[in-house]
């Protein structure tokens, strides 16, 4: 009569040394590969050794010391990795949310209706004096502002459409130059204007706004949201 045979299966706790690990092993990280690799070579340093003159223990906490310096560095680059990609997640739903928005960015362009006309002017440093010319669409100036004792920052600037005679001007897109000074020295001062936000794109992970005036700014760029 003939006898079935089982299958034998390989019952040697050592086997991983050979580097089969088997289907059901999970891939391991190159951390966890670098930390086998390390238990062996221990390993091979603790049965190779001279019985006369043993490893320094002090050598050895040091080399297991290195490779769990190496684990927790590579655990913190993990764990900065998945905090940039939530911050650029809701840096992007920030974004989004400022289409259909009026903001205040670079830019010396204005819009004048019915008599009404809006920008903006940053000043790096207070200003004893802050000169605006408001420019017709071929570059002629019809209307100079002179302001005194301006302080750093973003100030608002209303032009009523009218030039230096009193005469109002037709509607359209009109551009403002500035010039500042404190003590006789020049002040950097950076015209600003209001635009729309309409849509919104990314640049290399990086969300772009796309403005109704025509600029692309980041959203860092923003002096002021409406």
């Amino acid at each position: 009569m003939a006898t079935t045979s089982s299958a034998v299966t390989d019952t040697n706790p050592y086997s991983f040394l050979n580097g089969d690990s088997g289907a059901a092993t999970a891939k391991k990280s190159s951390i966890e590969e670098a930390q086998d690799r390390f238990m062996k070579l221990l390993v091979a340093q603790l049965q190779t050794q001279d019985p006369l003159n043993p490893l320094d223990n002090a050598a050895v906490t040091s080399q297991m010391a290195q490779i769990s310096t190496v684990q927790g560095i590579e655990k913190l680059n993990q764990t900065m990795t998945s905090l940039s990609g939530m911050y650029q997640t809701s840096q992007t739903v920030a974004a989004a949310a400022l289409i259909g928005h009026i903001t205040l960015s670079d830019g010396n362009q204005m819009q004048l209706s019915s008599g009404k006309a809006i920008a903006g002017v940053e000043l790096a440093k207070d200003a004893d004096t802050v000169e605006i010319k408001v420019n017709d669409k071929n570059g002629n100036v019809v209307y100079t502002e002179k302001l005194t004792s301006q302080k750093a920052g973003v100030m608002q600037f209303q032009w009523d459409g009218k030039n230096n005679d009193g005469v109002a001007q037709a509607d359209g897109t009109y551009s403002i130059n500035v010039s500042a000074k404190a003590n006789g020295d020049a002040v950097n001062a950076t015209p600003l204007a209001y635009s729309k936000v309409e849509a919104l794109s990314w640049n290399s992970g990086v969300p772009v706004l796309h403005l109704s005036n025509g600029r692309e700014v980041g959203v860092d760029a923003l002096r002021q949201l409406i």
